[in-house]
């Protein structure tokens, strides 16, 4: 039934998606909603609120009844303009919620208006709050290459570009973890994307697209800079990842891999290299990119698809999320833990 959970909890919405990519570069995130929304965010789909020294400059507009029925964009200028004076931000972002998709706010003005009052360049992004994080992300990056990459060109240095990467997807250990592996490879540097100069100034040889949410920038960035990008994961990040995975599967086990589909992809090419022979089948509750998955892969939204999917499959393991867990009673083989924070709102395996 079409939005019912008995089990399974909201996943991150596409405002804390977006939030997540602007959350390091030094603008002020204004988020276009009465105060929920941006509670959201900052309270439990951004767990970098968490580590010590960690700072991002996130507003909630605080929409009022008659602020959302009379339209009053002037006043959320003047608070963005009288916040800019005691923060001073490099940019201006305005992330959308429910609220100004059902009023129909004319985001293109709103950033006009934002760069007239402050003299600081300013992007929107559409979301709407009903939608996944990935999407949300993904419409941020662009937007970012959009404003500050176009008609640059790229970097011929050692350097490697890695999209999508955010911790909806990848705990701080993973993104360390990643960025070795990429040295490793003899790359000499890694771009992030986490700060504003990696979009004004791209330096990158190649990027990398580490999850869906980085590829509608990663085409931009092809387009327009002349940068090639891959989708998948270093070797040396998924060998480790496949042998942690592997030490609990049978070499014959009937598996389903549930994640963001690059990940779960390219866990599925490290594990048929490590020696496994039995089915591995690949299933996301997020988008799934044409070229990235397999035949028999699936694209669940709704609970009752996803135990249906579970129950037909004979599957004898499961690697997801812990919370997924919930939702298999009946689910009689093994169930590996691979913690996806934009699932459960947590890294822990337990």
């Amino acid at each position: 039934m079409k939005g019912l959970r008995l089990y399974l909890p909201p996943f991150a919405p596409d405002t804390s998606g977006a939030a997540a990519v602007l959350y390091p570069l030094g603008g002020m995130v204004v988020i276009v909603d009465a105060g929920g929304c941006a509670g959201n965010i900052c309270g439990f789909d951004e767990p970098r609120w968490q580590e010590e020294g960690a700072k991002s400059a996130v507003f909630s507009a605080g929409l009022r009844d008659m602020d959302a029925i009379m339209g009053r964009d002037d006043k959320l200028i003047e608070k963005v303009r009288l916040a800019c004076e005691e923060i001073e931000p490099q940019f201006i972002a305005f992330i959308g919620t429910p609220v100004p998709a059902v009023i129909g706010t004319d985001y293109r003005a709103l950033t006009r208006m934002a760069k007239k009052a402050t003299g600081l360049p300013a992007i929107a992004v559409d979301s709407d709050g009903t939608k996944l994080y990935d999407a949300g992300g993904g419409k941020a990056l662009l937007a970012l290459c959009r404003a500050f990459a176009k008609g640059q060109t790229a970097g011929h240095c050692g350097t490697i570009g890695l999209l999508g990467l955010t911790p909806l997807d990848f705990s701080a250990g993973k993104r360390g973890r990643l960025a070795d592996a990429l040295r490793e490879e003899g790359w000499s540097a890694v771009c992030c994307y986490d700060r504003l100069t990696d979009f004004t100034q791209p330096c990158c040889r190649k990027n990398l697209v580490v999850s869906p949410l980085g590829l509608p920038a990663a085409r931009f960035l092809a387009e327009h800079c002349g940068i090639p990008y891959e989708i998948g994961l270093p070797g040396a990040f998924l060998n480790d990842l496949a042998a942690k995975i592997a030490s609990g599967l049978a070499k014959e086990d009937r598996v389903l891999i549930i994640h963001q589909q690059v990940l779960a992809g390219a866990l599925r090419g490290a594990l048929r290299q490590g020696g496994h022979h039995g089915l591995i089948t690949c299933a996301t509750f997020f988008e799934q990119p044409a070229g990235t998955s397999e035949p028999g892969d699936a694209v669940f939204r709704e609970e009752d698809e996803f135990q249906a999917f579970v129950a037909g499959g004979r599957f004898t393991a499961i690697v997801g999320d812990p919370s997924l867990r919930r939702a298999l009673p009946s689910f009689g083989g093994r169930f590996l833990a691979l913690p996806h924070f934009a699932v459960s709102g947590t890294t822990s395996a337990s």
